[in-house]
């Protein structure tokens, strides 16, 4: 029996189209779309094959005007998918409004030597001023360094919400933000003027929203 590989779930049917080899379709579950291929057996993990999944969920963010990708995807029969979005569906549903319409931006500062470790954390509501941000995060156990902070306050009038990661690779930190994709180049203009005397940073996006989607695998 074919089982689903799934590359995300979505607010709205998307018709079937094939990309880099793959034969993907809309699943409708409880309201939701699973948009999945079918496959004997789970696809061989190698980089080709992240790289031409990531390049199926560009697709598809580009067709969904709310998508909640899958990060790696998983591989399900019908009922384990069934009964996934049937526990989860409000989560699912929510996460769904949240970024009906919107694209992710993330912020890299890479730095040449390490620095301390910055935990993974969701940033909830807003300060009223900038100032007041930046003592809030200089109260918090683990401070962004002082160029993320300083991108965070300049783009949080069109932020729709934030995440914070800890340091990886050659990153001391990464900010993600959650932005209506109409706005992704007012996104970029207002960070242009962001010094960094800590490291370079770098601008990517727009992305689908996977900091921003709920972990609904495990």
């Amino acid at each position: 029996m074919n089982r689903f590989y799934v590359f995300a779930l979505a607010g709205e049917a998307s018709d079937p189209f094939e990309y880099t080899g793959h034969a993907i379709e809309s699943i409708e579950m409880h309201g939701v779309y699973a948009l999945v291929e079918r496959l004997d057996r789970p696809p061989i993990l190698s980089e080709q094959a992240l790289r031409d999944q990531h390049q199926v969920i560009a697709q598809l963010h580009a067709r969904s005007g709310a998508l909640l990708p899958a990060r790696f995807g998983a591989f399900l029969d019908p009922r384990e998918l069934q009964s996934i979005v049937e526990q989860r569906r409000t989560a699912i549903v929510e996460a769904l409004r949240r970024v009906q319409g919107r694209s992710q931006m993330t912020i890299r500062l890479l730095v040449a030597e390490p620095t301390g470790a910055v935990r993974s954390v969701p940033v909830r509501g807003r300060a009223a001023t900038g100032t007041e941000y930046l003592e809030s995060r200089r109260a918090s156990k683990s401070p962004l360094p002082a160029a993320l902070s300083a991108a965070s306050v300049a783009v949080r009038g069109i932020a729709v919400d934030e995440r914070v990661e800890s340091r990886r690779g050659g990153a001391a930190a990464m900010l993600y933000h959650l932005v209506d994709t109409a706005q992704v180049p007012a996104y970029r203009a207002l960070l242009a003027d962001v010094d960094s005397d800590d490291g370079r940073l770098t601008v990517t996006g727009p992305w689908a929203p996977f900091a921003f989607t709920p972990d609904l695998w495990t």
